[in-house]
């Protein structure tokens, strides 16, 4: 498993090739905004964070700091997303190079740690953060996305089959242990998530709500982003988060419905959130997930 500090299959992803990252930062900075949540300045450093649209869910975002008072320099270049609020404790942290940027892991009540990466790191792993309890705003870009292929999953090796070879041989004491037929696991309408071999990307299988789409990038190459909610985690208090997937992404034209269940790898991100107060200034925004 690796910590990979690059940002450059993520712009790939949305189309944007390296040479053109320079054009990202300098219109993030000369048309973008930011808030006071998102900056930190102290005796020593001085750090902001500035996205570009303000009428999008999915933003280009910079990164700079400095010396207070001095010039800031861009740090770090990533596309930014809103998410989905969930409630996580914090139980390790990964600075990137300077510790402006890095990435987290933290945990939900009932199911393991999701490492996600923190574009808002100065601010949300500062001081003694493990242990700390705060809502993160979960979002997630898609590398690559299509229907399911299967619905349900032959188990025949593992703890869950030694468990079930066990339960069906005390239920058939006449046979033996040759006779005990595979496990069958339904998968329709359920979550299934793993880590790919980078911490903050994931594979996942899961059923996809609240589809929308929108238009990302500079007006004359436009991209169509296909934007949906996700759960996963403890099926009583699930995990949310909003998946961004760009129409290139769509293995052979898939075009993501309502319902549909997905297998999909993407890139996990997270900050506190920060949202409380705000003037919500998108045309369209995804409700809120039904919690009950």
């Amino acid at each position: 498993m690796q910590h990979i500090e690059s940002m450059g299959d993520k712009w790939f992803t949305l189309g944007v090739g390296s040479e053109v990252i320079p054009g990202v930062v300098a219109t993030t900075l000369e048309l973008g905004g930011s808030r006071p949540s998102w900056s930190a300045k102290d005796e020593d450093m001085e750090r902001m964070l500035m996205a570009w649209p303000s009428d999008s869910l999915l933003r280009t975002s910079v990164l700079v700091a400095g010396k207070p008072e001095g010039k800031l320099s861009a740090v770090a270049v990533a596309p930014f997303m809103e998410g989905f609020s969930n409630t996580l404790t914090i139980k390790d942290t990964f600075p990137w190079k300077g510790g402006h940027a890095g990435e987290i892991l933290a945990e939900p009540e009932d199911f393991p740690g999701l490492w996600f990466y923190a574009p808002l790191f100065f601010r949300d792993a500062a001081g003694e953060a493990k242990g700390r309890t705060c809502n993160f705003l979960l979002s997630g870009l898609c590398f690559g996305i299509r229907r399911a292929l299967l619905d349900e999953l032959t188990v025949t090796q593992g703890p869950a089959y030694e468990k079930h070879a066990l339960e069906w041989m005390k239920a058939n004491p006449t046979k033996t242990r040759l006779d005990v037929p595979a496990l069958k696991i339904p998968l329709k309408g359920k979550s299934i998530i793993d880590l790919t071999d980078h911490y903050c990307e994931y594979q996942c299988r899961a059923s996809i709500f609240d589809v929308d789409s929108f238009q990302f990038g500079p007006e004359k190459s436009q991209m169509k982003v296909y934007r949906f909610g996700v759960s996963f985690g403890n099926p009583e208090k699930p995990v949310y988060a909003i998946i961004y997937a760009p129409e290139r992404v769509c293995v052979k034209g898939y075009v993501p419905q309502e319902g549909d269940d997905v297998d999909m790898i993407f890139w996990l991100q997270g900050r506190v959130d920060d949202t409380e107060g705000a003037v919500a200034q998108e045309e369209s925004v995804i409700p809120e997930p039904n919690r009950e």
